[in-house]
């Protein structure tokens, strides 16, 4: 050929079209002129992936949430310093916000225990101090002037000023005699609603019928409502028929939220301590009408899940006082009978309350209180003795 022929011939590219004509698209070049079939497959695989993709979320601001604690004594001021340290040590994103009587100081902290853990969790652990006045059923009250006594269980009303942290738009009161096991940071994204508790699954009634705990709370703040609560407890104490029972937050709480909560699995979210000296795990695992052989009830694997474990094995008290030797013999899991020996459930739940106590002692620098002295004389006391 001569050369204007090969000149004609390479202006034109493999598909026969013009070398400056403007570029089709790949996936319409496949369409038209390779093969339709293969270009098909990669458009359904394309669409199986849009569809099934992750949607985007976007990262949570996470000034906006917060944990709260409350103290009001110096006691539950070392609990919730704990709670915190563990919220850090955990890696939790999140606030942390510690509201403590207005009466305490933190400016001269230099002899007074309170006052020094107060500063420490701010400077150590990002802990935002709010001083407030504390509640009682009766109206405001005022810490104990003594160190070493326990604020009274009517003072439990003050929980519920974490509705009024409405600088945030969730957060989540923890009560402070627990020990924190893992990081609790999903439940900031759960559907809104006004409050999320878990069930009392040890109730003395029917599962249907299990009242909200007030252990745990994720909170839409709301000053409103903590207003609106503590008028309804000023009603009750106007009216016998209501009972001693209807004194404190929890009932507060069930009142108000019963039909309103979203409910949270208790399951891992509320395990009490004396959940390993149960023999029937029915309420914990939710097996009622399960033979006891299909529970699937392991020790180990339970701790290993639990998000939290609650200290609650009455009569033997709170894990800050040491154990009456009786006490202990008597409360701990039996292992079938067994008293010499041991097994999964009393290793772990010896374990908790040890290292309850040693954290205690290595950030408040606080030594247990003493155990009483006759645990029959305790038990009668806490009318779990004879009557």
């Amino acid at each position: 050929m001569n050369g204007s022929t090969d000149k004609k011939y390479d202006d034109f590219d493999d598909f026969g079209y013009p070398k400056n004509r403007p570029p089709v698209p790949r996936l319409r070049q496949l369409l038209r002129y390779r093969n339709p079939a293969a270009a098909i497959t990669l458009i359904v695989i394309f669409l199986y992936w849009w569809i099934g993709r992750e949607p985007s979320v976007a990262p949570l601001d996470w000034s906006r949430y917060a944990y709260v604690q409350y103290a009001t004594d110096d006691f539950s001021m070392c609990n919730a310093f704990m709670v915190f340290e563990s919220l850090k040590r955990l890696g939790s994103q999140a606030e942390r916000v510690l509201m403590y009587p207005e009466e305490w100081s933190v400016h001269d902290a230099s002899s007074d225990r309170n006052g020094q853990l107060l500063v420490r969790a701010n400077k150590q652990l990002g802990v935002k101090l709010k001083p407030v006045q504390l509640l009682g059923i009766d109206g405001p009250v005022s810490p104990p002037k003594d160190k070493k006594a326990t604020s009274g269980w009517d003072v439990s009303i003050t929980k519920l000023r974490a509705f009024e942290l409405d600088e945030y738009e969730r957060v989540i009161h923890l009560d402070s005699d627990i020990t924190l096991l893992q990081n609790l940071d999903e439940l900031f994204s759960l559907p809104r609603a006004p409050i999320a508790m878990p069930r009392a699954y040890w109730s003395d009634v029917p599962p249907g019928e299990w009242p909200l705990s007030s252990l745990m709370m994720v909170i839409e703040p709301n000053p409103a409502e903590t207003k609106h609560m503590y008028d309804l407890l000023q009603q009750w104490r106007l009216n016998p028929d209501r009972g001693e029972s209807t004194k404190y937050d929890m009932e507060l709480l069930n009142e108000r939220f019963a039909g309103a909560a979203l409910v949270l699995p208790h399951k891992p979210y509320a395990l009490l301590s004396a959940e390993f000296r149960n023999h029937n795990h029915a309420a914990y695992m939710g097996s009622f009408n399960a033979p006891a052989s299909n529970l699937r009830w392991d020790a180990k694997r339970i701790i290993k899940e639990a998000k939290l474990v609650h200290f609650s094995d009455w009569p033997l008290p709170k894990p800050w006082v040491m154990w009456p030797t009786e006490g202990m013999l008597e409360i701990q899991p039996d292992c079938g009978g067994n008293v010499v020996g041991t097994c999964p459930e009393r290793e772990i739940w010896k374990d908790l309350y040890d290292d309850f106590r040693r954290r205690r002692k290595q950030h408040c620098r606080l030594l247990n209180v003493p155990a009483p002295v006759s645990w029959g004389e305790y038990k009668n006391r806490t009318g779990a003795g004879p009557s």
